[in-house]
């Protein structure tokens, strides 16, 4: 990353370090992106201010914030240099962080950064704009929004029964691992819920009886129960290969399995009930 700041043509300042990090805010996702860099020594005094920072998505560009200004006033420039640091601090909302993640696509997120500034040396004031592209690494991203709160929200609720203590852990546990880009156990983990949900409900070996006749000539006279059973084995054979095996899954492939996992689970004739539920639906 090379990110100056000229006058009349010549660096002062140029930044050649970011990092982003996040914290919580009402309504949104803040976010503080953080420049380091080196001042020139300069030939006469020099104030630069009125600092801001634009954010695009790289390709192609796509304005995401026009114009996020500084939290630090002044930058003033002597005949010697110095390590010079700026901070910008900013909110997002959710459809501007989904856009951000979607875009992504699991990998390092790359943006187009503008900076801009007023250079003012004596009676002289000049503006100074330069932009570059950057690659924020994948791992530094998920941490920041992890620690601005950001959790991706599941549509629809699940009733779970009263000693549900376990499940809960399991369901928070793959959201999390989605969230900091361990899609392989978070695979695993609905493999776990699929898991204790069969031996809550002590039917493992329907939905292995369903699933064998869904693939015989016997699949036509099965009732819309009996095909549930099958889609929950189905299931956990999908998830069979986030514990076992070489295969990966991407971001969308794991909130799919985790959203499938759910709502599949949510149907009481297959997926959490209380026990008595579970005796009449299997008389």
């Amino acid at each position: 990353m090379r990110l100056p700041i000229r006058h009349n043509g010549n660096y002062i300042v140029e930044f050649d370090k970011l990092t982003v990090h996040g914290r919580e805010a009402a309504g949104g996702y803040g976010l503080t992106f953080v420049m380091r860099g080196n001042r020139q020594p300069c030939q006469s005094k020099m104030v630069i201010f009125d600092k801001s920072l634009s954010v695009s998505l790289a390709d192609p560009i796509r304005p995401l914030l026009v114009s996020i200004p500084s939290s630090d006033r002044l930058i003033k420039c002597h005949d010697f240099p110095s390590n010079e640091q700026v901070v910008f601090e900013t909110v997002l909302n959710r459809e501007q962080v989904n856009a951000l993640e979607d875009y992504r696509q699991e990998k390092d997120l790359k943006l187009n950064l503008g900076l801009r500034a007023l250079v003012a040396s004596g009676d002289e004031l000049l503006s100074s704009f330069d932009c570059t592209d950057i690659a924020l690494p994948r791992e530094q991203w998920l941490a920041a929004l992890k620690n601005a709160g950001y959790r991706n929200t599941l549509l629809f609720e699940v009733p779970l029964p009263a000693t549900s203590e376990g499940l809960a852990s399991l369901i928070s546990k793959a959201q999390e691992f989605i969230e900091t880009g361990h899609y392989k156990d978070a695979v695993m983990q609905c493999r776990h819920i699929v898991e204790q949900v069969e031996s809550m409900r002590e039917d493992k070996h329907l939905s292995a009886s369903a699933n064998k006749r869904a693939h015989s000539s016997e699949r036509k006279g099965m009732t819309s129960i009996e095909r549930l059973f099958s889609l929950r084995e189905q299931l956990k054979n999908i998830c069979h290969l986030g514990a076992h095996g070489t295969e990966e899954f991407t971001r969308s492939q794991a909130k799919a399995i985790l959203g499938m996992t759910m709502a599949l689970l949510s149907e009481p004739t297959v997926g959490f009930a209380a026990g008595q539920d579970l005796i009449e639906e299997q008389d």
